[in-house]
């Protein structure tokens, strides 16, 4: 067990079921953070959690502090209680280049659900189940317009290409024309090799956000790395750069779902579907559906491809692939409730599944130390569990 996990359990030794989880999972947030940090100013990774463990003081007493709050959210208390111990020097934040991330538009055609809607019992329970967990109906809607479940955030051109250039990182794109012209590279002989389409907000060009990693790859051919899981820190070659803000945020596992496709592309011998669909981590999802139960530690990224979407139409639809972080254990890999799924070790086992109709899903563990090199593991269906979900 790393230090910082026992950190982490010693601080939280006083609360208990949901809170301590809630209290964890703001804890580890602040520690990594920490670390990603301390690692720019050019310490080891040992190192750099020294420093961040040091920043925050006692387990012993913060477990005591944790203890005597009790009211405001989970996120508030921490942040409180850390207070400025631990805030690093103008100098490191100055190192991180921060690249804005905006939703396209506030959605105007959020609405609630009707009767005609909800035809069968089973619809109606999923979505009174789905409007309490989102904190209920008129919180649903609030979210729904400021495009918290939009399939991503975008990411300010501007901001990506003069970082990088500041940093002494090469990039053969063209300049920017107008904000809707699309984020081109060239080739080595100054031809156009591929575009990246773009949008425009406020004047301004904005690119998908899980496009990201497929251009840094084909833009240069240096060592790409991704720390944390919201909001991250890209780093290429000695170049960080920080994605998002908090009101719209980007999440790393729908950056890897598009870098795992990506690395698919032209590559057969990568082990995904020639076609697949990813499900992005901010689409609701039935709180009342099960998970998978995967070996390793919290914040581990897994892949998951499983044929509902194929069975449910009859092959119109691709496979799905779900790639998700390991929380409390589990992982999301279905919206559905009721289905029976069963664990697979192969693709091959996966295709005798779907030719039979039979519901499965096959886990991946992902190694992303460097985009430019992906790669999937299998993890054997001995060491992976369907569970019921997690109670609220």
């Amino acid at each position: 067990m790393r230090r910082a996990d026992r950190y982490i359990q010693r601080a939280t030794l006083g609360l208990w079921g949901q809170r301590r989880a809630d209290v964890r999972a703001e804890l580890r947030g602040a520690v990594e953070d920490k670390l990603y940090r301390y690692q720019l100013l050019g310490l080891s990774p040992e190192a750099a959690e020294t420093a961040a463990l040091r920043d925050l003081g006692s387990p012993h007493r913060l477990a005591w502090s944790l203890g005597l709050v009790h009211t405001g959210t989970t996120t508030l208390r921490l942040s409180l209680l850390l207070g400025m111990a631990g805030l690093l020097s103008l100098q490191a934040v100055a190192q991180v280049a921060t690249v804005k991330s905006a939703f396209g538009t506030e959605r105007s055609d959020c609405r609630l659900a009707v009767p005609a809607d909800l035809q069968t019992a089973a619809i109606q329970a999923k979505y009174a189940r789905l409007l309490q967990a989102y904190g209920g109906p008129e919180r649903y809607l609030q979210l729904c317009r400021a495009g918290q479940f939009e399939p991503s955030a975008l990411l300010n051109v501007t901001d990506l290409l003069s970082a990088l250039t500041a940093g002494g990182v090469p990039i053969r794109a063209l300049p920017e024309a107008t904000p809707t012209t699309p984020l081109l590279l060239l080739g080595p002989t100054g031809t156009p090799e591929i575009s990246f389409g773009t949008v425009e907000i406020k004047g301004e060009r904005y690119l998908n956000s899980p496009q990201v990693l497929p251009f840094l790859k084909r833009a240069t051919t240096l060592p790409i790395q991704v720390s944390g899981l919201k909001n991250p820190i890209i780093h290429v070659g000695d170049v960080a750069l920080q994605l998002g803000t908090s009101a719209a945020p980007v999440w790393t596992v729908d950056l890897l779902s598009a870098a795992l496709e990506d690395a698919r592309t032209g590559n057969a011998s990568f082990p995904l579907p020639v076609k697949v669909r990813t499900f992005p981590s901010t689409l609701p999802l039935d709180p009342a559906a099960p998970q998978l139960a995967v070996p390793g530690q919290d914040g581990d990224v897994f892949a998951v491809v499983q044929n509902a979407l194929w069975i449910n139409t009859d092959g119109a639809q691709p496979e799905t692939l779900w790639v998700r972080a390991r929380q409390q254990g589990r992982i999301a890999f279905t919206d559905e409730v009721g289905s029976t799924f069963q664990v697979v070790s192969s693709q091959a086992e996966l295709d005798r599944m779907t030719a039979r109709k039979i519901k499965a899903a096959l886990v991946y563990r992902v190694e992303a130390r460097d985009i430019q090199h992906l790669q999937l593991h299998p993890v054997l269906k001995g060491q992976v569990r369907i569970v019921p979900a997690l109670e609220k």
